[in-house]
């Protein structure tokens, strides 16, 4: 990443991290290394909407809007 994204990167992460909304992941903790970025978010259960649209072959979206 160069120094732009990383600023927004690190802004979108400061954001979040202040946000407490029931639609909204918590971000809990951030940490990186020489290699790495860590987030820690809060468990979002549940699977992934892409494994529902294979399942239904078609999702409104309003449909999808309700599943997330």
């Amino acid at each position: 990443m160069d120094k732009k994204e990383r600023a927004e990167m690190m802004n979108e992460i400061n954001v979040l991290k202040e946000l407490d909304h029931p639609n909204i992941v918590k971000i809990f903790e951030y940490l990186e290394d020489k290699a790495n970025y860590y987030i820690v978010t809060e468990i979002c259960k549940g699977g992934e909407l892409f494994d529902e649209v294979i399942k239904r072959k078609h999702l409104t979206e309003k449909e999808a809007a309700t599943i997330t």
